[in-house]
């Protein structure tokens, strides 16, 4: 009976595979445990930083096993090549965070009216200083789409779909102040929070009465890091689309009449 030769196994190629796989519950922890408040940011932060360096060395191990395998023709090319791709995977985030950093603005603080920005709670206000000109200019190349929006219809109406929309996005209304007799400007006050790892942010929106309607404005500012990578831009950008979505078509019904108003024009950004 003829005796099978041992077949050698690159001993990396195991190891790329398990550490390519702990990264992945050590996010998913870390990330549900911040957004139900059980860690704060920088334990989250902290095993963000662990996680990525486990895919580090897990594609640094699995390249060694690929060079053996290719020089000595040893076994382990399937848990080398998979713990490869799962680490380049997991490793896509930070590179696709560096991009964003290289490619946008080093800023946290977006407004709509850069002269005179919608005034954040004064427990917020220490940590977002008003933006210098050089911020000022940075945000209008960047983002020359973030503007005031005016639209035909009275800031009660603004208000309630604002402060609707503002809820469903499951946003803490920190303050709301509607129109009433005295004034017919509102403004409202909320603390939103990014999709994935949940960070908080700052948001103030602004409703001034004019002859035709109302003008809105609208800050959001990231309390944590001085580059947003883009979130505050996205975000009030979402929302005016939903808000200008919410407006389209409502009919102010005439005095002493039931019957309502054909529907309202589109609404359009204004620059102040």
């Amino acid at each position: 009976m003829t005796a099978r030769p041992f077949e050698r196994e690159a001993r990396t190629a195991p190891w790329s595979l398990r550490l390519a796989l702990l990264p992945i519950p050590l996010l998913i922890v870390a990330v549900v445990m911040h957004r139900y408040g059980q860690i704060d940011t920088v334990p989250l932060f902290l095993l963000i930083a662990i996680a990525w360096a486990l895919a580090l060395a897990a594609l640094v191990l699995g390249g060694l096993a690929m060079r053996r395998i290719w020089i000595d023709g040893v076994r382990g090319f399937a848990p080398a090549l998979t713990g490869s791709l799962l680490a380049i995977a997991i490793l896509a985030v930070p590179g696709l965070v560096v991009e964003e950093m290289v490619r946008l603005p080093r800023l946290a603080d977006i407004s709509t009216d850069l002269n005179d920005p919608p005034e954040l709670a004064p427990s917020a206000q220490a940590a977002h200083p008003a933006p210098d000109v050089v911020s000022n200019d940075e945000q209008a190349k960047a983002y020359p789409d973030i503007l005031s929006r005016h639209y035909p219809v009275s800031p009660a109406r603004v208000y309630d779909a604002a402060t609707a929309l503002m809820t469903a996005r499951g946003w803490t209304l920190s303050k709301a102040v509607p129109p009433d007799i005295e004034s017919a400007d509102a403004s409202i006050e909320a603390v939103a929070r990014t999709l994935v790892l949940a960070l908080p942010a700052d948001v103030a929106l602004r409703i001034v009465a004019d002859d035709d309607g109302s003008l809105v404005d609208m800050r959001s500012a990231s309390r944590i890091g001085s580059h947003d990578l883009g979130d505050n831009a996205r975000r009030i950008r979402a929302f005016f689309g939903d808000l200008d979505t919410a407006l389209q078509g409502v009919t102010e019904p005439v005095e002493g009449d039931e019957t309502d108003m054909p529907p309202l024009p589109p609404v359009s950004p204004r620059a102040r």
